[in-house]
């Protein structure tokens, strides 16, 4: 919704000024073309984002149970040692 907002208020300017005039008329009255491709820009945006997000989620989550493992390792050679320590 934002790309709208902001296609809406800055006009290109190499366009010329009745070509202006004609992107700042209602939606009822715009190409419907034109308002089908904006609609499918911005399912495409956010379908990406969400896309990106979940990869996000599932690379933490990953990453803490590698960093998890890695704490267990950690306890039970620290354990070991002590257990070690302990019988001589």
């Amino acid at each position: 919704m934002q790309d709208q907002a902001v296609a809406q208020s800055l006009p290109d300017k190499n366009e010329p000024a009745d070509t202006q005039a004609q992107t700042t008329l209602p939606a009822e009255h715009e190409d419907p073309i034109a308002r089908l491709d904006r609609a499918l820009q911005r399912i495409s945006f956010a379908l990406e984002k969400g896309k990106h997000a979940q990869q996000r989620q599932n690379f933490d989550a990953q990453e803490l149970a590698a960093n998890v493992d890695a704490l267990i390792s950690r306890v039970r050679d620290t354990l070991a040692q002590t257990a070690g320590t302990e019988e001589t």
